[in-house]
């Protein structure tokens, strides 16, 4: 076997040169049998140089908007031909094309968690943390930067940015267990959303869509605004609800009632099966609209529970 055809390369090595996710390449290679790469004694995958020289050429195809699908089963050759063919630059510039948004993850745990279920949406792209001697170096090619934090407190907000000035990403997600509402508020009020406990890629998703600027084909829908995490718990809400008949006004109860209807549709939309991207999209614009309608009657709830002197 010559050089060119000799399986040598770790999946890392292959993912630096061709700048190409570590999981793209296994769902390419899962789905489409793009390259079938050899394995070594102790099962780990191993690349020939001519893999990465097919995965590059279909990296930059799939960069300009062609389907990985049609591109699978073409040689080399025909790779090279499809990208030096005449108008082929053109199609990365097509009107409408959307742009896909770059996510970076602090945190290895996280990317492991959502990382996979995050690339069945075309317009995601994760970007790893490149390694230099055994060293993290902080990429700067990301739009937005996903941080999990066990706990947000007063020193978030200014670690969050920190973070976002060395990545040079200019949105911020942050997914969190424990928090202070006054800390929580200081992050969403400096327009980095946050979302608690339990959570869907889907979820991860919309806020990747708000760090993306839209294209003509998503219209004025995409620019959406982002959507404040739940201000009262279930028990809360059904302690509220429950107040009807000891107090005399009874809009308390049905605030309470609204806005845990509206918290189901909000998770409903966001587990709701998408046959495709437009789909997704209209599923999204959903689960966000009826988030909107939940903070603006939790904010009118937050006052009359003030103003009757509600314990909850």
């Amino acid at each position: 076997m010559d050089s060119i055809h000799t399986y040598q390369y770790t999946i890392g090595v292959v993912a630096r040169r061709t700048q190409t996710h570590t999981e793209t390449l296994r769902v390419w290679e899962r789905r489409y049998a793009l390259v079938v790469p050899g394995r070594s004694e102790t099962g780990r995958r191993l690349y020939s140089e001519a893999d990465i020289i097919k995965i590059s050429l279909v990296k930059q195809l799939t960069d300009a908007g062609h389907p990985v699908s049609a591109l699978a089963k073409l040689s080399i050759d025909a790779l090279r031909e499809r990208l030096n063919a005449p108008g082929a630059e053109l199609l990365s510039k097509k009107p409408g094309k959307l742009s896909k948004c770059r996510v970076l993850f602090m945190n290895e745990s996280l990317r492991l968690r959502v990382g996979r279920d995050l690339l069945q949406f075309n317009d995601i792209e994760i970007v790893d943390q490149t390694q230099a001697d055994g060293q993290s170096v902080i990429t700067k090619n990301a739009d937005l930067l996903i941080m999990d934090l066990a706990t947000v407190n007063q020193d978030s907000l200014a670690k969050v940015q920190q973070s976002m000035t060395e990545t040079g990403c200019a949105a911020a997600l942050v997914v969190f267990n424990f928090g202070t509402k006054l800390a929580v508020s200081q992050l969403e009020r400096a327009g980095i959303p946050c979302i608690k406990g339990s959570f869907t890629a889907a979820v991860i998703h919309r806020a990747c869509l708000s760090a993306v600027k839209p294209s003509s084909t998503l219209g004025a829908a995409t620019a959406r605004q982002t959507v404040v995490p739940p201000r009262f718990d279930a028990a809360q809400l059904a302690r509220v609800a429950g107040l009807s008949s000891t107090i005399a006004c009874e809009c308390p109860n049905h605030l309470a009632e609204l806005i845990v209807s509206l918290n189901a549709f909000e998770r409903y939309s966001s587990e709701c099966a998408n046959r495709d991207d437009k789909d997704a999209q209209l599923h999204a614009q959903l689960g966000e609209s009826a988030g909107q309608a939940r903070a603006i009657l939790e904010e009118s709830l937050s006052r009359l529970i003030e103003i009757e002197g509600i314990e909850i």
